[in-house]
């Protein structure tokens, strides 16, 4: 049980640490809170507070909840996983997530004006 223990907390930290957790094959996962958006592109806020832009062109797919989506659908705030082969910047699939939620301090202030 112990060495169990141990293999997940391994597991676990490994997921975390990363910006770019390696996905299927040769693509990568590029994880991140939308900061921008064009026809051309997205651009991610990672992790660690780098920027990662990447194209998107007619042969990218889009995901929410599992259901088909589209371009019109990524907005600025939403949390996002996309699939990109390695050496790239060409995103492959952008599942969307929710929107990041609102700092503590913001919903305060927000609520008090």
């Amino acid at each position: 049980m112990k060495h169990f223990t141990i293999v997940a907390m391994a597991l676990v930290l490994g997921l975390i640490s990363g910006t770019n957790a390696r996905a299927h094959g040769n693509n990568d996962h590029v994880r991140g809170v939308v900061t921008q958006v064009s026809a051309q592109s997205i651009t991610v806020q990672l992790a660690n507070n780098t920027s990662k832009t990447l194209t998107v062109s007619t042969k990218t797919t889009f995901q929410r909840s599992g259901k088909a989506a589209a371009m019109t659908d990524v907005k600025v705030g939403d949390r996002v996983v996309i699939d990109v082969p390695k050496n790239s910047t060409e995103a492959l699939e952008v599942q969307i997530g929710a929107a990041k939620a609102a700092a503590p301090a913001a919903a305060h202030d927000a609520a008090h004006k």
